[in-house]
């Protein structure tokens, strides 16, 4: 995609990969977890759709693979390539419902009351409880996950969220506006990267 939008075709394969070894480099140069993958032509035809995903506002996936394929790797390459945050539970046997609803808030914060473009990448080996499936299922839907802030934190976000608004040149004097447009900015930002395998039947079932 050019610096107007539109789309041009690749003609020359080799300077593409060239140019995703250099992005793999300055990714692995930044990160606390480098990547060894080896860039060839389908691994970079997968980046480049991950990345027009990111780059549509409020657009989000579905990758169906087998695990170690690369998915999660390509798609935290394709969110550095797009100056996008990458965040990722991290799963324990201490890990529980109290963990998961505070890394949804810490998210959903970054997105919509930061108003930073934010990437939440999750698999299906991390599902530990069906709500977590509940819980992705009502932010995809509605861009929020109902009574996950209690009423001191649900007015922190909207104290942060005032600032902004107003300098967006939103006239927005309500509680319930304010948190409509904390919500409205969680949909714009967010992008749910789900990394599920076709394997069995609960692939079908969630």
């Amino acid at each position: 995609m050019n610096d107007k939008g539109d789309y041009e075709e690749v003609l020359d394969c080799d300077t593409v990969i060239s140019r995703m070894e250099e992005y793999l480099q300055d990714y692995n140069g930044m990160s606390k977890r480098p990547m060894n993958l080896a860039m060839f032509l389908y691994a970079v035809e997968h980046v480049s759709r991950i990345c027009r995903v990111l780059n549509q506002a409020g657009a989000h996936m579905l990758m169906a693979g087998l695990g170690g394929s690369g998915r999660q790797s390509l798609c935290r390459l394709a969110g550095f390539i797009s100056n996008m945050q990458t965040f990722q539970i991290e799963i324990s046997k201490s890990y529980t419902i109290v963990e998961w609803k505070e890394d949804l808030k810490k998210t959903l914060r970054n997105a919509g009351a930061e108003d930073k473009p934010t990437i939440f990448l999750f698999s299906d080996t991390q599902i530990k409880d069906e709500i977590f499936v509940e819980d992705i299922n009502n932010i995809l839907n509605s861009g929020e996950v109902p009574n996950l802030f209690p009423v001191d934190e649900k007015a922190s976000v909207i104290e942060t969220v005032r600032p902004k608004a107003k300098k967006a040149g939103k006239i927005l004097e309500t509680s319930a506006e304010l948190w409509a447009y904390f919500v409205q900015r969680c949909k714009h930002n967010l992008h749910m990267m789900l990394c599920f395998s076709p394997i069995g039947s609960a692939f079908r079932e969630r």
